[in-house]
């Protein structure tokens, strides 16, 4: 039995989609950060979901994100849908998108280091990949402090799938984490945490010899190139982010006693008990079959 993941309200995830054989379909331009922003800043307000940063690559997107609801299948769903629909109308992609028969990563975050150290790793991950110098010089859609301060982005509704009723704006919006009671703390600590992971990545080119690709580069990258250096397929796929022993023991013994009492449910209600409660973070089987689900 393939055992779920939990799902719970109030859970902070990093979420990361790859395009169909790393392809680079989502090679920035006007028209595709347009319909990023639009679609996102439609699935939040749709289910609920707090944006706390986002960075669209060429091959793949990494969203960091707070689902309030308890519905991130039903966002990443609706979200990759429409993704999908725009991607191959504008760009006349007749195959699917988003990488075959692996799932959409969703890494829970189990305490605020974890968040701010991925909500820099979003936000650095251009620079990292060796493409420009800094998130400000990506021609992508990538969240920027000074967004972050900012706090809102307006966008037009796609001139590809989307018709009427389909709103003909929409706001996206990035929220502060509730693991930091102060957005100045927050973002002084995030600053700091680029600055130092910029001069590393800064430092590691030079003592290489290695030169940005650039936002000139960048745009010149055919839709239908990959990368040179093959990713590894269905390898370990992490449920959480824990940065401390502690944290990483209280993730392991959650998911497993949330495993032990799904797998006694699921038995129990094959069984024929359908009186049977199911535990609290049980999402298909209660959305799609109506299983009782423990309070």
């Amino acid at each position: 039995m393939s055992l779920p993941r939990c799902v719970l309200p109030n859970t902070t995830y990093l979420l990361t989609r790859r395009c169909i054989g790393r392809r680079f379909l989502l090679r920035p331009d006007g028209a595709v950060n347009n319909i990023f922003a639009y679609c996102l800043a439609r699935a939040a307000e749709k289910y609920g979901v707090e944006l706390h940063a986002a960075c669209v690559m060429s091959n793949h997107y990494h969203l960091v994100l707070t689902d309030v609801r308890g519905v991130l299948p039903d966002f990443t769903a609706w979200l990759n849908r429409q993704l999908a629909m725009c991607i191959k109308r504008l760009r006349k992609w007749d195959e699917v998108v988003w990488e075959p028969n692996v799932a959409c990563s969703a890494v829970e975050l189990c305490g605020a280091s974890e968040v701010l150290d991925k909500v820099a790793y979003v936000l650095l991950n251009p620079v990292s990949a060796e493409l420009v110098p800094a998130p400000e010089s990506w021609p992508g859609l990538v969240t920027t402090v000074r967004a972050l301060r900012r706090g809102t982005m307006a966008t037009e509704r796609p001139g590809v799938w989307f018709k009427n009723p389909a709103p003909r704006s929409a706001t996206l919006r990035y929220t502060t984490p509730s693991s930091f009671a102060d957005h100045e703390q927050y973002l002084t600590a995030l600053e700091s945490l680029l600055a130092g992971r910029l001069e590393q990545v800064r430092r590691r080119m030079r003592q290489n010899g290695k030169r940005y690709l650039g936002r000139a580069g960048v745009r010149k990258t055919a839709v239908s190139d990959r990368p040179a250096k093959p990713k590894e397929r269905f390898g370990r796929s992490p449920t959480f982010s824990a940065l401390t022993r502690s944290r990483w023991l209280a993730a392991v013994k959650k998911l497993r006693a949330f495993r032990a009492a799904y797998r006694a449910a699921y038995e129990a209600w094959r069984e024929g008990r359908r009186e049977i409660e199911f535990p609290l973070g049980t999402w298909w089987m209660v959305e799609r079959i109506g299983v009782p689900v423990a309070t």
